[in-house]
């Protein structure tokens, strides 16, 4: 199932410094989603795309809270996928486990290494671990992914900010409709009922049985969900 391209126009973007929007590469730093931001909102008023719907998922959805800050008279809803805007100490513990890709199942890298070269993966890894200061072990960080590199930026963000990403701090200020969607077997993510509890208005439904991935694995689930999501804030905007 997909969505009806007579009904919906889907605006997507690489970040800077990722697959087609290189040179140069990313540059790997606590605030990337906020400075993101910017240039999504650019982008759709250059596109003259005005109000939009944001969705972000995974760590996408940190850069979608930011555009629905800095662009709330762009912004009509918005929609997050597996998202964090906080990493407790569990979820560290998870993602102190990813370090060593090497442990990794042969298809889980190809995902990546399929869309970037192990000479960008492994600057990528190495940019970062000077920031953290995690080459410290001594050990060859050759083969390393992407995931790694957002890995060790999680851990940062736990270790030296309180679990708290920037994006977490914006949340209070948004007043348009929010859905949350989540699966109900994601281990990156922390209970998706706090963003109840700071936004104000905001729905979150789970797919039982899903991961982080929900979106690929259940699609008619996330098409449906998100169709019935913006009718709903259609009529909203019309009354």
């Amino acid at each position: 199932m997909a969505f009806d391209p007579s009904v919906y126009t889907i605006v997507c973007i690489d970040p800077p410094g990722y697959g087609t929007s290189r040179p140069p590469d990313r540059k790997q730093e606590v605030n990337r989603c906020m400075k993101d931001a910017g240039f999504c909102i650019k982008l759709m008023e250059y596109l003259h795309m005005i109000p939009f719907t944001v969705l972000g998922w995974s760590e996408g959805a940190r850069t979608a809270i930011h555009v629905a800050n800095q662009g709330k008279q762009h912004v009509k809803s918005m929609i997050l996928l597996s998202a964090a805007s906080r990493v407790d100490y569990r979820g560290a513990g998870i993602f102190r486990g990813m370090r060593n890709t090497d442990q990794w199942l042969p298809d889980t890298k190809e995902a990546y290494l399929k869309f970037y070269p192990e000479e960008f993966v492994t600057k990528q890894w190495a940019d970062l671990c000077d920031v953290v200061d995690l080459t410290r072990s001594g050990k060859s960080a050759y083969r390393r992914t992407v995931s790694c590199i957002l890995t060790c930026f999680v851990l940062r963000v736990y270790d030296l900010l309180g679990g708290r990403f920037p994006c977490d701090y914006v949340l209070p200020n948004l007043k348009l409709p929010v859905m949350v969607l989540t699966g109900g077997m994601d281990r990156f993510c922390a209970d998706p009922k706090y963003f109840g509890t700071v936004l104000q208005d905001c729905k979150i439904e789970t797919r039982a049985y899903a991961g982080h991935d929900f979106y690929l694995k259940h699609p008619k689930w996330f098409v449906e969900q998100v169709a019935k999501f913006l009718n709903n804030s259609k009529m909203h905007d019309n009354k």
